[in-house]
């Protein structure tokens, strides 16, 4: 196992800025930038390790909930909804499941706009809870 781990890493650089670097700004526009700076440096330290979970789970949980609605719907309009390409993914699974996740959310939005179902708000609600652990202000 590599040591420091990224979460680590991220501990050691924010607790070094905080202590350091913080109290010899002065009040001002770059104290503000550090300050959130290190606010998403905590952030990322909480939660750097969850995102192949989290966008597991949120796809099975789309095509599971938008599956039961209508099956043949949904396999449709994902063989048509466009594939993004996201950024900002170094591993190649963890960007197929980020576009996937785009495709998924793309068909749910279009559904969403055309249908109030309950079962698509309940679905709502259960990713709202999961994109809260996965920026870090809920622990998992």
């Amino acid at each position: 196992m590599l040591r420091p781990s990224p979460g680590d890493l991220l501990k050691g650089v924010r607790a070094g800025l905080q202590s350091s670097v913080l109290s010899a700004l002065p009040k001002g526009a770059a104290q503000r930038q550090l300050k959130a700076a290190l606010h998403l440096l905590e952030r990322l330290e909480r939660s750097w390790d969850l995102m192949g979970a989290h966008l597991a789970a949120d796809n099975r949980d789309i095509e599971t909930t938008l599956g039961a609605i209508d099956d043949a719907g949904l396999q449709t309009q994902l063989a048509e909804a466009p594939g993004a390409a996201p950024s900002g993914f170094n591993c190649p699974q963890l960007r197929a499941a980020a576009a996937r996740n785009i495709q998924l959310q793309t068909v749910l939005d279009a559904y969403a706009a055309r249908h109030n179902a309950p079962e698509v708000e309940a679905l709502l609600r259960r990713m709202a809870a999961r994109d809260s652990i996965l920026i870090g202000d809920t622990l998992p």
